[in-house]
């Protein structure tokens, strides 16, 4: 297995949502391609205009992968709890802010007993994120 990544679905935010997640892990899209782009599509333009499917980078890395459903097709389910490593603590600090100004802190940045700096944040679309910045010595095996 090369990588598991994590894939969200959206109501209709996914362009909002890609935004507001390219900012939070400073990455790129990297592909965004339409429903209206789709051979024999036949909704309308409101429709059309949805995410089918968008890549999110960093690193020439995958991060996350976004798409809307058509309208009426969302479901709600489990929230999805992400836990994100990070090794840059700019990079960790910066993710947190910004998740935090529109979310909900669940526990501030802290220092842990695994010997990492560690923050829960649920964003504006209920995802739980898990902030992890471990220790240098704490990385070695």
């Amino acid at each position: 297995m090369q990588a598991t990544v994590p894939y969200f679905t959206f109501d209709g935010e996914a362009t909002e949502a890609l935004d507001f997640y390219k900012k939070v892990f400073q990455a790129e899209i990297t592909q965004m391609r339409y429903f209206h782009e789709l051979e024999g599509f036949s909704g309308d333009k409101k429709q059309g205009e949805r995410i089918l499917h968008a890549r999110l980078t960093k690193d020439e890395k995958d991060l996350f992968y976004f798409s809307d459903t058509l309208e009426g097709e969302t479901d709600a389910g489990n929230r999805l709890a992400l836990a994100v490593n990070f090794s840059s603590e700019a990079d960790f600090v910066h993710a947190f802010v910004l998740l935090s100004k529109t979310g909900t802190i669940e526990i501030p940045i802290q220092n842990t007993f695994w010997d990492a700096k560690y923050a829960k944040v649920i964003d504006h679309y209920s995802i739980d994120w898990h902030l992890n910045l471990e220790n240098e010595s704490t990385t070695k095996v």
